[in-house]
């Protein structure tokens, strides 16, 4: 018996170490039965380190049956949430639920181009670009955010200083503050405009990559939500300019990238072309969503675009009454890699 005991421990102890080291994730199933009044806050996901996030508040008087499974790995996000509830006949707040859940994969983004040059008559300037949708070729090395861009490099940077920092050879456009006079890096700004020239990226996204319900039943009325998805946005390994179109010579399948990541790379053709690593989780945003009430409030807010497909869907709405609401949705942006675990959708 001591014996069995001691085994029993050590594979305890064995499993408590070993979980964390080999599955990278963190999952959490719970059930809930409650009655009375219910004040409840609850997030799982972490934007852009789980592929997107899932805000929930449960407030109110009444009686409620929960189910919520999820599992979160590295830029991938599934949950799988289920309640039914009634408020109570005397409620002074009605038993209301919400859920938001908001999504890292970029929106399909407008942009402005003005470009800048120093000449023999001063600083000119002419706008190039004016509404347009920016591609993701050249969004994502942007970084989806307002940049200033060399136009001799391409190179993009967060602010003018950071350009001119580069363009001078600082490391830092701290460094180029703490080293030149607000006149030295006038200077520089002309120079860099004389020999190069810059622009000026204004981006705005289109949509806030939003999903969002809430039901709140009446006094004496039932509601029910039932929320099946998976969120995934994985790592962006950068864009390349070289591959055969440069010189280089090589096959595009010889393009190395980063195991779970995703870039752009120029083929044989001179095409840009995305590529994607073998256990890349892939960008996509797939839900099965059902929202009821026999009298109430429902609202639904939907604000999701997609810069692959040029795909967007906007939806605000309320209704004061009965309500019933089945829906799917499927956003595949980029497939996840080969490698990937086999039905990763499967996971409860």
């Amino acid at each position: 018996m001591k014996n069995t005991v001691a085994v029993t421990i050590v594979v305890l102890i064995i499993l408590v170490f070993a979980v964390p080291v080999f599955a990278q994730s963190m999952t959490h199933n719970v059930t809930y039965k409650m009655s009375g009044t219910i004040d409840l806050e609850k997030q799982v996901g972490h934007l852009c380190n789980t592929g997107g996030e899932m805000k929930q508040t449960i407030k109110g008087e009444g009686e409620m049956t929960k189910t919520m499974n999820t599992t979160q790995v590295a830029g991938r996000l599934t949950v799988s949430d289920e309640q039914e509830w009634v408020t109570a006949e005397d409620a002074t707040r009605n038993l209301t639920v919400t859920t938001v859940i908001e999504l890292c994969a970029p929106p399909k983004t407008e942009y402005d181009v003005t470009n800048f040059a120093y000449g023999k008559e001063g600083w000119g300037s002419f706008k190039e670009v004016d509404g347009a949708v920016l591609p993701p070729t050249l969004g994502y090395p942007l970084g989806w955010e307002d940049a200033w861009q060399n136009l001799e490099t391409g190179a993009a940077y967060g602010s003018l200083h950071e350009l001119l920092a580069a363009a001078g050879g600082f490391n830092s456009a701290a460094e180029m503050r703490a080293t030149l006079s607000a006149a030295e890096i006038e200077r520089l700004r002309e120079e860099v405009g004389a020999t190069d020239g810059y622009a000026k990226w204004d981006l705005d996204g289109l949509t806030n990559q939003i999903w969002a319900v809430q039901v709140s039943p009446d006094p004496g009325f039932s509601g029910a939500l039932t929320q099946n998805f998976e969120a995934a946005y994985g790592a962006y390994e950068g864009r390349l300019d070289d591959g055969p179109a440069y010189g280089y010579g090589l096959p595009e399948a010889d393009h190395e990238i980063h195991q779970d990541a995703f870039g752009f790379r120029v083929d044989d053709d001179g095409y840009w072309v995305t590529v994607t690593g073998d256990d890349y989780v892939g960008n996509y945003f797939n839900i099965d969503q059902f929202a009821r009430t026999s009298q109430g409030t429902v609202r639904r807010y939907i604000d999701i675009s997609s810069p692959w497909s040029h795909a967007y869907l906007y939806e605000d709405m309320e209704v004061v009454g009965m309500a019933e609401i089945e829906e799917s949705f499927v956003m595949d942006n980029l497939a996840p890699g080969a490698e990937a675990v086999s039905d990763w959708w499967d996971l409860f």
